[in-house]
This record gives structure tokens, sequence and C-alpha cells, in this order.
């Protein structure tokens, strides 16, 4: 695998990819972030579409999924009016008014699994001694790095937003220019 990065938006998708959504897409699709930035939300849907209508096979391991389930709830949370925002996350995740939201993000985390295979971490065969060295140095995401091994692994081409893969050795297929870059 090379270090090649596409622009989402003129990538032709072909039934010989496969693909792994970064949890950052996820949001982007299904999560409040979405209503923040409705142009990155349609270009990734609409990615999404291309996707499926090419019968590319999307896959998901569970970083991705606990990501996106638990930045979704973070994200409600930090975004509560000052008024009425519990303390910390923990009270607010244990309160009753925490029951609505969790069964939305229960809802898209079900419609996300519906449009991919599982796919294991790697976690097992990773070289995590590398990956600590990496994340000790304070330069490196702990799971970016785990996902980026993923990749490597069953040659995924990740979708993602997040410029931290830039220069990663990947085949990155994203909106975010600044990793076409």
């Amino acid at each position: 695998m090379s270090n090649q990065v596409y622009q989402i938006e003129y990538y032709r998708f072909s039934s010989s990819d496969i693909i792994l959504f970064d949890a950052n897409i996820w949001l982007y699709i299904y999560g409040p972030q979405g209503e923040l930035w409705p142009r990155l939300r349609s270009k990734y849907h609409l990615a999404l579409r291309k996707i499926r209508g090419a019968k590319v096979p999307i896959f998901i391991d569970l970083l991705v999924l606990s990501e996106f389930i638990n930045a979704y709830a973070r994200f409600v949370y930090n975004d509560l009016p000052p008024g009425i925002k519990p303390k910390d996350f923990k009270t607010f995740r244990c309160s009753v008014e925490f029951n609505p939201i969790a069964a939305q993000i229960a809802k898209e985390a079900r419609r996300i699994l519906q449009k991919c295979d599982r796919t294991e971490s790697g976690f097992e065969s990773a070289d995590l001694g590398i990956i600590l060295n990496g994340y000790a140095s304070g330069n490196f995401d702990f799971n970016d790095q785990i996902l980026s091994e993923l990749c490597k692994t069953k040659n995924f081409k990740f979708v993602t937003h997040d410029a931290d893969f830039k220069g990663e050795n990947l085949t990155i297929i994203t909106a975010n220019r600044n990793l076409i870059k």
C-alpha cells in the first residue's frame, strides 16, 4: 500500500475496492456533527451511496463503532446549555434525560452495522511496542495507529476526515483539503 490521497468527490469507487470508514465519517453522516457541517455530511453521504451502488464492501471494527458511540454521546453532552448541563459526563450518561439520546445513538449504530461487514482490528498481531512508543511521543493517537495498521494489513482504502492520517502509508479518500495537499 502506498501513500495515496484522493478527493472523495472525484473518486470512482469500483467493486475491487474494500473500504473502512473512520468514526468521523459516520459522525458526519449519522451524527450531530453533520448538522453543523451540512456540506461535509452531503459529500460523505453521497460517497456512501456511490459505494453501495458500486457494491463495494464497507468494513467496520470495534474501535470505529466504539468511537462513533462515545463521540456522539460526548458531543451531545458538550452541546448542552450550561443551565441544564450536569457537572460531568458520567452523571449525564446515567440520567433519565440521556435515555432518548442513547436510544438515538443505538439506532444510528444499527444503521451503520446494516451497511457494513465486521472485521477484527488486528490487535492480537499489532506491534504494540511501536504503537505505544508512537503514542508516548505525543505525535500519534493510539486508536489511529491501530486503524492505520488494520488498513495496511487488510488493504483497506480508508475514508476519513482526520488530518492526523496525513503522511501515513495508506490509501485515503477524503473531503478534507488538508489531507489532499
